[in-house]
């Protein structure tokens, strides 16, 4: 039997949360204390949680019992324990399936001026102001929609405004995010933006494989470069593993665009579809460590080289008041042979 339409469906249910709807919890005990956090769920066994106090990023997200990200050892930390400065965006990353970096800066540390710029900046660690939640019919589908946002500012410096808004709709193992970042100051600001999508395991082991429409693609830190060069394999936890990325040059004529990592022997996976005009810059995280077992993709405006050596290199971007940067992604699970080899036949993905 396939998905009751609306009014047969009602017949058979109390309350639409007996099928879907988001759950709104706080986090309790260590450094988590406190954290609001809005758990989403729907018929199709697909869940995941958009942490409130974390910029509104994504934290752990399943289908079916199945993990579908890596999550760190550090565990969900409240933004009041963030360290700026150096690696201490280490001391609080959590991994889970979507977290935000900049807004002002990503990639390795430096001292613009006066300023102390860490690891990926501060937005991962700025609370929500506001946020709204709404579970409606529309069109005979039921969804839950979500739309908060983040405020990154200081005083003499930035005033960014992050919006999000999040689509889920009943029946589908997938969301779409739209991200809307204003320049709200008087200032021209620096404008850096990545997105750290994590996949752990089982999506993630040594039968999986990345799909990839790059045109080109070529290794990025100097371990990638000295390594085998096998950016779409992966491999078991592997004992003083070094982290390599990749940057892939992606087609900017084709509108949306997939990418993908599939789990063959477990027929399971995930992807991301989205615009290369919005997010020009696609890079890979591979880190094969043990407990350190990831690979991520990452979406954005830039490579994660820092702020001044993007300004060196002319490649920083500056947002200017009143300015408006608007992007949007979709990410979903991929489950089954049958699904696997259609998606990526959709895609024209194939294998590397």
């Amino acid at each position: 039997m396939g998905i009751l339409k609306k009014e047969d469906l009602l017949r058979h249910i109390g309350s639409m949360q007996q099928v879907m709807g988001a759950r709104e919890v706080t986090l309790r005990g260590g450094r988590q204390e406190g954290v609001r956090t809005v758990e989403f769920y729907n018929d199709t066994g697909f869940s995941f949680a958009v942490l409130l106090d974390k910029g509104m990023n994504i934290g752990p997200a399943s289908f079916c019992g199945k993990s579908l990200t890596w999550l760190c050892k550090n565990g969900v930390v409240a933004p009041q324990y963030f360290e700026n400065g150096g690696i201490g965006f280490l001391r609080s990353f959590g991994g889970g399936l979507v977290t935000a970096c900049g807004l002002t800066q990503v990639g390795d540390p430096c001292v613009d001026g006066d300023t102390v710029l860490g690891i990926h900046d501060r937005i991962d660690n700025i609370p929500a102001e506001r946020y709204s939640i709404e579970e409606c019919w529309e069109d005979g589908d039921y969804n839950v929609l979500f739309k908060g946002s983040a405020r990154q500012s200081c005083l003499y410096y930035e005033n960014l405004l992050l919006t999000r808004e999040i689509a889920f709709k009943m029946g589908e193992k997938k969301f779409k995010v739209t991200d809307i970042v204003v320049n709200e100051g008087f200032n021209d600001t620096p404008f850096m933006l990545m997105y750290h999508m994590n996949f752990g395991y089982p999506v993630v082991s040594e039968y999986t494989r990345l799909y990839s429409p790059a045109k080109n693609i070529w290794p990025w830190n100097e371990d990638a470069k000295n390594g085998n060069l096998k950016y779409s394999q992966m491999c078991r936890p592997t004992s003083g593993y070094h982290y390599e990325c990749f940057v892939h040059e992606m087609p900017k004529d084709n509108g949306k665009i997939a990418v993908a990592l599939i789990n063959h022997e477990q027929q399971f996976g995930a992807y991301v579809k989205y615009s290369p005009k919005e997010l020009p810059t696609f890079n890979t995280w591979k880190m094969m460590g043990e407990q350190d077992y990831v690979m991520t993709l990452e979406p954005g405006i830039n490579i994660p080289e820092g702020r001044l050596k993007a300004r060196e290199g002319g490649r920083l971007h500056i947002l200017k008041p009143n300015d408006v940067f608007t992007c949007s992604y979709e990410m979903g699970v991929l489950s089954g042979e049958n699904e696997i080899q259609k998606f990526l036949l959709e895609n024209h993905l194939k294998e590397e």
